[in-house]
């Protein structure tokens, strides 16, 4: 069994990863915004939910219970939209700047000495190649874009509750923080 390697400098390898993805900051701003976007509609969704319970429900408003519910429709069909352009425009991405990155390491592996292949034997470095560009791959096409929702809605559930009631916000994150 090998050990699980690290980068040696993680933040070096980010900067390094971060040169291959420069090329598509307009691309990536975009994909941010789609992001934030999709992350308010997703915290709009459950307000308006509310809405209709207190109001058109418990007031017994047919009238206003169809056009909230037309509302929350469309709320959630561009929820679902944002996230769909931002996940195929992220996988463009991702599918770019690896096609460069795969290029620049074919290219560092055809400039290595011999001896170097003689030490490391051939399946091996095809395996730890093909699972980091793997692993890169799942890094930037995926988990950022989770990270940067999650962080969004934990802000925004937050926001949302000290608007709603700041009492009981306060309650909450006393309780959660125990």
């Amino acid at each position: 069994m090998r050990k699980i390697e690290k980068a040696h400098n993680a933040r070096q390898a980010l900067r390094r990863l971060a040169d291959y993805l420069k090329p598509h900051w307009l691309r990536m701003s975009f994909v941010l915004v789609l992001v934030l976007g999709y992350t308010l509609l997703g915290l709009l969704g459950p307000y308006l939910m509310g809405v209709a319970i207190d109001r058109f429900i418990g007031g017994r408003d047919p009238a206003g219970l169809g056009a909230i519910a037309i509302l929350m429709l469309l709320v959630y069909v561009f929820n679902n939209l944002f996230q769909a352009v931002a996940n195929w425009i992220i996988a463009s991405i991702s599918q770019r700047a690896l096609q460069q990155l795969r290029s620049d390491l074919f290219g560092h592996l055809q400039r290595l000495p011999l001896r170097f292949f003689d030490n490391n034997p051939a399946g091996e470095l095809m395996s730890r190649l093909t699972n980091d560009i793997d692993a890169i791959n799942q890094a930037v096409s995926q988990n950022v874009i989770s990270l940067v929702a999650s962080v969004l809605s934990l802000v925004g559930i937050v926001a949302a509750m000290f608007w709603l009631n700041h009492w009981l916000a306060l309650a909450t994150l006393v309780v959660v923080t125990i």
